[in-house]
């Protein structure tokens, strides 16, 4: 029984303050994953959507967006749910609905999706879709910080300040942030910029968040650099301008700030806002993967697995993925598996196969939930047991993994 790996993850994250959507790992042109969505797909539907939602070898198109990711969630796509709730959120291609929002966000993080995860405890912290909780934001920022999620633990972070005061204590902090923006000093003009993006104790407003994080990121700062460049690539408060996105993360990037690296390894990858290049992608992702970024660390053992950009190195491949794996990243622990299953850069051993396996799906990864019932069917690196087989596959098959399915 084959099994297969993930591929490059690409995930563009305006830092850690803000809803974002899931982008798709596999890159098929628009045809492909049309027809491939046509035969209801559930990977394909949800590629699709995002597509029409990018402009990526099709008009943009919300509405058709909204349809192709609402057929993809139905069938229990976890990036799908996501990012439907993503454009509920934002009224995009549908009525603004908070309520929908918060609903679709659930469905991803009870699946163990640590963006929808994120997504449900912003909504909680934020009293939109759901009564004003901080425990409940705080159980959901928890279960997507313990996935390595950044954006979560940060929140958890502010969160813990001042509990009973909060309103009060913001207050003056953003009156604070006010004050010394407008008195030039850079760290307060990026905080400033990112509460008008998240309308976090002021109404939202991109604009406003464009022109301080613009201010802030002229004065050479990192993140606020990294922010605009994101910004520059959704089009929120500016229109979509990839070679903006580009030129800004590379500033940051330069700088040392290892998600700008990583999402400038991206871009070189897909050739998006750039000429593609493999070295170039390689050598960014070697960059924030020393850092300890993790999802560069995924991305360079795809890219010694399969010899892009670099020599082909199974050990080395096997080596970044154990550095991510070891993070919580469920790509990797999936990638990991693999090759212990394969015995590619390591000697194979099944039973370690299994146990990665079972990380990977216990975080949600469908593919690896499919292979676990396999595993359990033969009698693979774990005793044999059918009814867990039965249990796993249905897992699978219910969250749009449709190889043997009806069988």
């Amino acid at each position: 029984m084959p099994t297969f790996k993930t591929s490059i993850i690409y995930n563009v994250l305006i830092l850690s303050l803000s809803f974002g959507l899931t982008l798709p790992a596999v890159s098929a042109d628009f045809a492909t994953t049309q027809a491939l969505a046509e035969q209801d797909e559930a990977d394909a539907q949800y590629a699709l959507g995002f597509k029409y939602y990018m402009s990526k070898g099709v008009k943009q198109d919300y509405a058709k967006a909204f349809e192709w990711y609402l057929k993809a969630a139905n069938q229990g796509n976890v990036e799908a749910q996501n990012n439907l709730g993503e454009l509920y959120n934002q009224g995009k291609g549908v009525e603004q609905d908070s309520a929908k929002a918060f609903e679709w966000y659930l469905k991803a993080a009870e699946q163990g999706d640590a963006k929808g995860q994120f997504n449900v405890g912003a909504l909680c912290y934020k009293g939109e879709g759901f009564k004003q909780n901080d425990n409940k934001a705080r159980e959901w920022y928890l279960k997507s910080a313990s996935q390595v999620n950044t954006g979560a633990k940060n929140n958890l972070q502010l969160l813990n300040l001042n509990r009973e005061n909060r309103p009060q204590n913001q207050a003056k902090t953003i009156e604070w942030y006010q004050k010394a923006a407008r008195q030039g000093n850079a760290d307060a003009q990026f905080k400033l910029g990112v509460l008008y993006h998240e309308g976090d104790g002021v109404t939202q407003d991109y604009s406003k968040a464009v022109e301080w994080l613009t201010k802030a990121a002229n004065q050479g700062q990192a993140k606020a650099q990294y922010v605009l460049g994101a910004m520059h690539y959704f089009g929120r408060g500016v229109e979509q301008d990839y070679s903006k996105t580009r030129e800004w993360w590379q500033q940051s990037a330069e700088q040392g700030y290892d998600e700008a690296q990583y999402n400038l390894g991206v871009m070189y990858s897909h050739g998006e806002g750039i000429a593609q290049s493999h070295s170039k992608a390689f050598e960014w992702y070697q960059k924030a993967a020393k850092q300890g970024q993790v999802d560069a660390q995924n991305n360079l053992g795809v890219m010694y697995e399969n010899g892009s950009g670099i020599a082909k190195d199974y050990a080395k491949a096997f080596m970044w993925y154990q550095k991510s794996a070891a993070q919580g990243l469920s790509e990797s622990q999936y990638n990991l598996a693999w090759m212990f299953e394969n015995g590619y850069g390591v000697k194979q051993d099944y039973k370690q196969a299994f146990n990665w396996y079972l990380k990977a799906a216990k975080q949600g990864d469908t593919m690896a939930a499919y292979v676990i019932g396999t595993m359990y069917n033969y009698g693979r690196g774990v005793a044999q047991d059918k009814s867990q087989a039965n249990i796993w596959l249905n897992k699978a098959c219910g969250n749009g993994v449709q190889m043997q399915c009806d069988q």
